[in-house]
């Protein structure tokens, strides 16, 4: 980045009044957007270099939402920036990318479906028995991809002589929710984490050499949630890390769990949006997480 860019990104930066979890964000979106700037050597932006980037964006491999985060922190800025009589708001009024909230269209799977996606994953190294572990976790405990991010070594607790590890959930600032680790996750888990070198730090890190033992970022856990269904034979634009959720809570459904022990599941604020989970669904027996294990290991 050129001096004059440095000087507005840390700028913004420091004015932004966020967490730091937030911040860290800005900074990922925002610097690429000023690499970007350095690269086509543009020292003071137009509205067409803002109109360009978000073409270069939509020609990106990245989801929807991922376009959406890096276009927003560069209206957010240059709003900023006018408001701080700093530059002119170049990027008013320019649309950002549309990501579809109707979570009906993110199918889920179907038990078989699921044993053919566990056993299509290769465990005999760190990233194999890493992804086994995350995605039998995402299924169990409709995790979302937020809580897998956030997840430590040390959240792994015993409450009441059970092994649960302790959520911070969507829009929560602690870690106040907590999931039972049924006997099989509990397993893959312990598989992963003689694999790896440090057992302290984040619960699911990076294997490559760049970003061993990191933090992986929610964009990186979607993109490999994504690999390990595209590698079983499930390449869908409706078939995406959410998917594993929403398998979670549909499998609970079917298998008698009542509306509010679904919503208690999934931690919805609101039993509208469990409801959507359990439109037309033909329920059967049984309401436990380790029933949804069960429903799997049947067909295993």
């Amino acid at each position: 980045m050129t001096s004059f860019q440095q000087e507005f990104y840390q700028m913004f930066v420091d004015y932004a009044d966020v967490k730091k979890s937030t911040i860290k964000g800005y900074k990922v979106h925002l610097r690429h957007f000023f690499i970007w700037l350095s690269d086509k050597k543009i020292s003071n932006p137009q509205r067409e270099d803002i109109v360009e980037y978000k073409e270069y964006l939509e020609a990106r491999d990245f989801t929807t939402g991922t376009k959406r985060k890096y276009f927003s922190i560069v209206k957010t800025f240059f709003r900023w920036a006018m408001n701080e009589k700093l530059y002119p708001n170049i990027a008013d009024n320019l649309k950002g990318f549309r990501v579809r909230t109707d979570i009906t269209r993110k199918d889920a799977f179907y038990e078989n479906d699921v044993v053919r996606i566990l056993d299509s994953i290769e465990r005999d190294n760190e990233m194999g028995k890493r992804n086994y572990a995350m995605f039998l976790l995402s299924i169990t405990g409709g995790l979302r991809i937020i809580e897998l991010q956030r997840a430590d070594m040390k959240d792994i607790k015993t409450i009441a002589g059970e092994k649960v590890l302790m959520i911070q959930g969507k829009g929560r600032d602690e870690k106040d929710e907590y999931k039972k680790l049924v006997p099989e996750v509990l397993e893959a888990l312990d598989d992963y984490f003689d694999s790896r070198e440090k057992l302290d730090g984040p619960l699911f890190v990076g294997t490559s050499n760049r970003a061993k033992n990191q933090r992986i970022t929610t964009e990186s856990l979607s993109r490999i949630i994504k690999s390990v269904l595209v590698h079983a034979g499930y390449d869908s634009e409706r078939l995406t890390a959410h998917s594993l959720r929403h398998t979670s809570i549909t499998m609970l459904l079917k298998s008698g769990a009542t509306l509010q022990e679904a919503q208690k599941h999934a931690r919805h604020n609101d039993p509208a949006t469990t409801n959507i989970y359990a439109h037309n669904l033909d329920r059967r027996k049984d309401t436990s997480e380790q029933n949804i294990m069960d429903q799997i290991y049947v067909n295993y």
